[in-house]
């Protein structure tokens, strides 16, 4: 009984401090501790939907012209990613018969040759503005330097013994933000770094900001070590597709070390800060792309070179040594280290379904004051189409420049089509050289292809008047090359899919009469590709793979001559390369293998390609 009394005693006593130490809590609660009313459901709605929504756009320029059939190469900006290209001058290797001029690996000049013609052959247009070659050389532009990763569309024009390659900026066309990011890497620690954010406003106003960083470490005791940062900006207003306009700012500045041989330097050094503004005005009253269009634009591109400045006297003085037209610059001389050209310029153009008409007219500060171009393209019935376009160029020293373009495609029963152009007139290859005189162009081609489901190939045939191509001052040994007669080109391409998952593809091209200089002859370059997206596993096409390897050979020719006027010869090579890429949604991972044989030739005298050097990389894409 005592025991019971007692239990009850301890548990009355324990419920008494229980309840004592539940005592109502009267501190006032945070007022901030709310739920969170945030609707994310509608918040990504709303974003799908403004990923779906199309806003209006700035036309390109040189984009809506009439042109025969298979006059430009077109590479998109999937194409872009899935070549493997890693600079512009990889992408100009989709042209038969162009020939780089590589220095090395990654980092490198790479300039290119096109049917003995030389890197001044090639003409760059980037939105619409034409893209002049500044620094002490002011003779060609180096394409490895151009903001690859800035290109949304390429289309390169061809023509016999020149080619026009149009550059176009992207151009985001949804109310949703768009973003980028880019890291790649490789051997001795390369790395690149990439970055773009677009935003526009179905109200007009637009912005773009990217940038875009690639350095190449050297092995120790060595030189040439690479490093180059590009910036853009773009800002613009876009109401409608009717009018508009837009300002653009590019900032390139490649650091590139000289590479020193045993008979000396073999690849100059490069060190200087490029900066590009350009403004653009358009009124295009018609609807989807016909009618007509006004374009006023204007530019400024100054380069500002720091090399240090006996290294100057010195290039200067052996380039004056050797009588080179380098260092006879109608503006500027060698020794300074600023220069400048400034652009204005009105473009007109007039579309309808079967014909086209456009025609500019540019102001420049030096060089080339005056440009007047016109083109005229027609298509009278569906299986034919004609274009005629002239130009007319005053240079400094009392020099000038005028040349007609006829062109003509035909498509024939059973697949086949066929194609000619004829250019004629007088041209300057080096406007910024007053020593350098005008030549007589009669250039002509004539093509033949044939299209099924799995195949195509053509065949052109191509007669260039004699040339005399300048050499190339990036490369101390490769300054001269001699003048050619009157040469025969002769170009197969082709690309078979035996199957749906497996593409064949390449070009072969070389000299039918003589054997000029400039390029080696007998050159090819094959392509094997396996790529599929595996449907039956991944039926939303959300995967993408692509295996490719790509085998280049030349025979062996002459390339110059070299500073004592001993021909330069270019022995016969092969190089192997090899491309892996993998793509889910809007992420892409890639791996790119160099010279996977391990040959030990080169594509310039003395500079050698290392043997089996890797890039890899990743890129995500993001919409708001």
């Amino acid at each position: 009984m005592s025991r019971a009394l007692i239990a009850a005693a301890l548990l009355l006593a324990a419920g008494t401090i229980r309840l004592s130490a539940q005592v109502v809590d009267t501190t006032r609660a945070d007022s901030l501790a709310r739920a969170d009313t945030t609707d994310y459901t509608a918040l990504f709605l709303k974003s799908q939907q403004e990923a779906r929504k199309l806003i209006p756009v700035a036309p390109r320029i040189g984009e809506s012209t009439l042109l025969p059939l298979r006059a430009r190469i077109v590479l998109d900006r999937d194409s872009i990613v899935w070549f493997g290209a890693e600079t512009v001058s990889d992408l100009l290797t989709r042209v038969p018969g162009v020939y780089l001029l590589r220095g090395g690996w990654a980092g490198r000049p790479e300039l290119p040759a096109y049917q003995a013609h030389g890197a001044a052959a090639v003409r760059y247009v980037l939105d619409g503005m034409p893209y002049f070659p500044l620094g002490q050389d002011s003779l060609m532009v180096d394409p490895s330097v151009l903001p690859l990763s800035f290109i949304d569309r390429v289309e390169i024009e061809r023509l016999p013994g020149q080619l026009v390659v149009w550059l176009f900026t992207r151009r985001n066309d949804r109310a949703a933000p768009y973003s980028r990011i880019g890291i790649s890497s490789g051997d001795l620690h390369i790395a690149r770094y990439q970055g773009q954010l677009e935003k526009r406003s179905t109200k007009g106003p637009g912005v773009t900001l990217a940038f875009d960083h690639f350095s190449v470490p050297v092995l120790a005791g060595q030189t040439g070590e690479y490093s180059n940062t590009q910036a853009w900006v773009r800002l613009d207003y876009v109401k409608s597709s009717h009018a508009g306009a837009e300002l653009q700012f590019f900032r390139n500045g490649p650091d590139r070390d000289s590479i020193v041989g045993s008979k000396g330097v073999l690849s100059e050094t490069r060190h200087g800060s490029r900066a590009d503004l350009s403004a653009r005005i358009y009124y295009a009253p018609g609807m989807n792309g016909l009618g007509p269009r006004f374009d006023l634009v204007a530019s400024r591109s100054s380069y500002v070179d720091e090399v240090q400045k006996d290294t100057t006297l010195q290039i200067k003085d052996r380039l004056d040594t050797l009588g080179a037209v380098v260092g006879k610059d109608t503006t500027f001389s060698i020794d300074k280290h600023h220069r400048g050209i400034s652009q204005l310029g009105a473009i007109a153009a007039y579309r309808v379904p079967l014909a086209s008409l456009d025609g500019s007219v540019f102001w420049r500060s030096t060089w080339t004051p005056l440009e007047v171009r016109a083109r005229g393209a027609v298509s009278p019935v569906s299986r034919l189409s004609l274009s005629l376009d002239g130009a007319y160029q005053r240079h400094d020293g009392s020099r000038s420049s005028s040349w007609l373009t006829a062109r003509g495609g035909l498509e024939l029963p059973l697949g086949f089509w066929a194609s000619a152009v004829w250019r004629k007139g007088r041209a300057v290859d080096l406007p910024a050289v007053r020593s350098d005189a005008s030549q007589s162009v009669d250039d002509r081609s004539v093509s033949l292809a044939w299209r099924s489901k799995g195949a195509e190939l053509e065949g052109t045939f191509t007669t260039n008047a004699g040339f005399r191509p300048a050499g190339y001052a990036q490369y101390p040994e490769v300054l001269r090359i001699a003048p050619s007669g009157r040469t025969d080109w002769l170009t197969l391409s082709g690309r078979i899919t035996p199957r749906q998952w497996l593409i064949l593809s390449g070009w072969y091209n070389t000299p039918r009469t003589g054997l000029p200089e400039g390029q080696p002859p007998k050159h090819m370059l094959l392509n094997a590709m396996i790529q599929s997206k595996f449907l039956p596993t991944y039926k939303s096409g959300i995967f993408n793979l692509k295996l490719q390897a790509s085998l280049e050979h030349w025979n062996a020719g002459v390339l110059a001559q070299d500073t004592a006027g001993t021909k330069l010869s270019l022995p016969a090579a092969t190089f192997v390369r090899g491309f892996l890429g993998i793509q889910i949604g809007s992420f892409t991972a890639y791996y790119d293998l160099y010279n996977m044989q391990g040959s030990s030739k080169s594509y310039v005298p003395g500079l050698l390609i290392p043997k089996v050097r890797q890039t890899f990389g990743v890129r995500w894409e993001f919409s708001n």
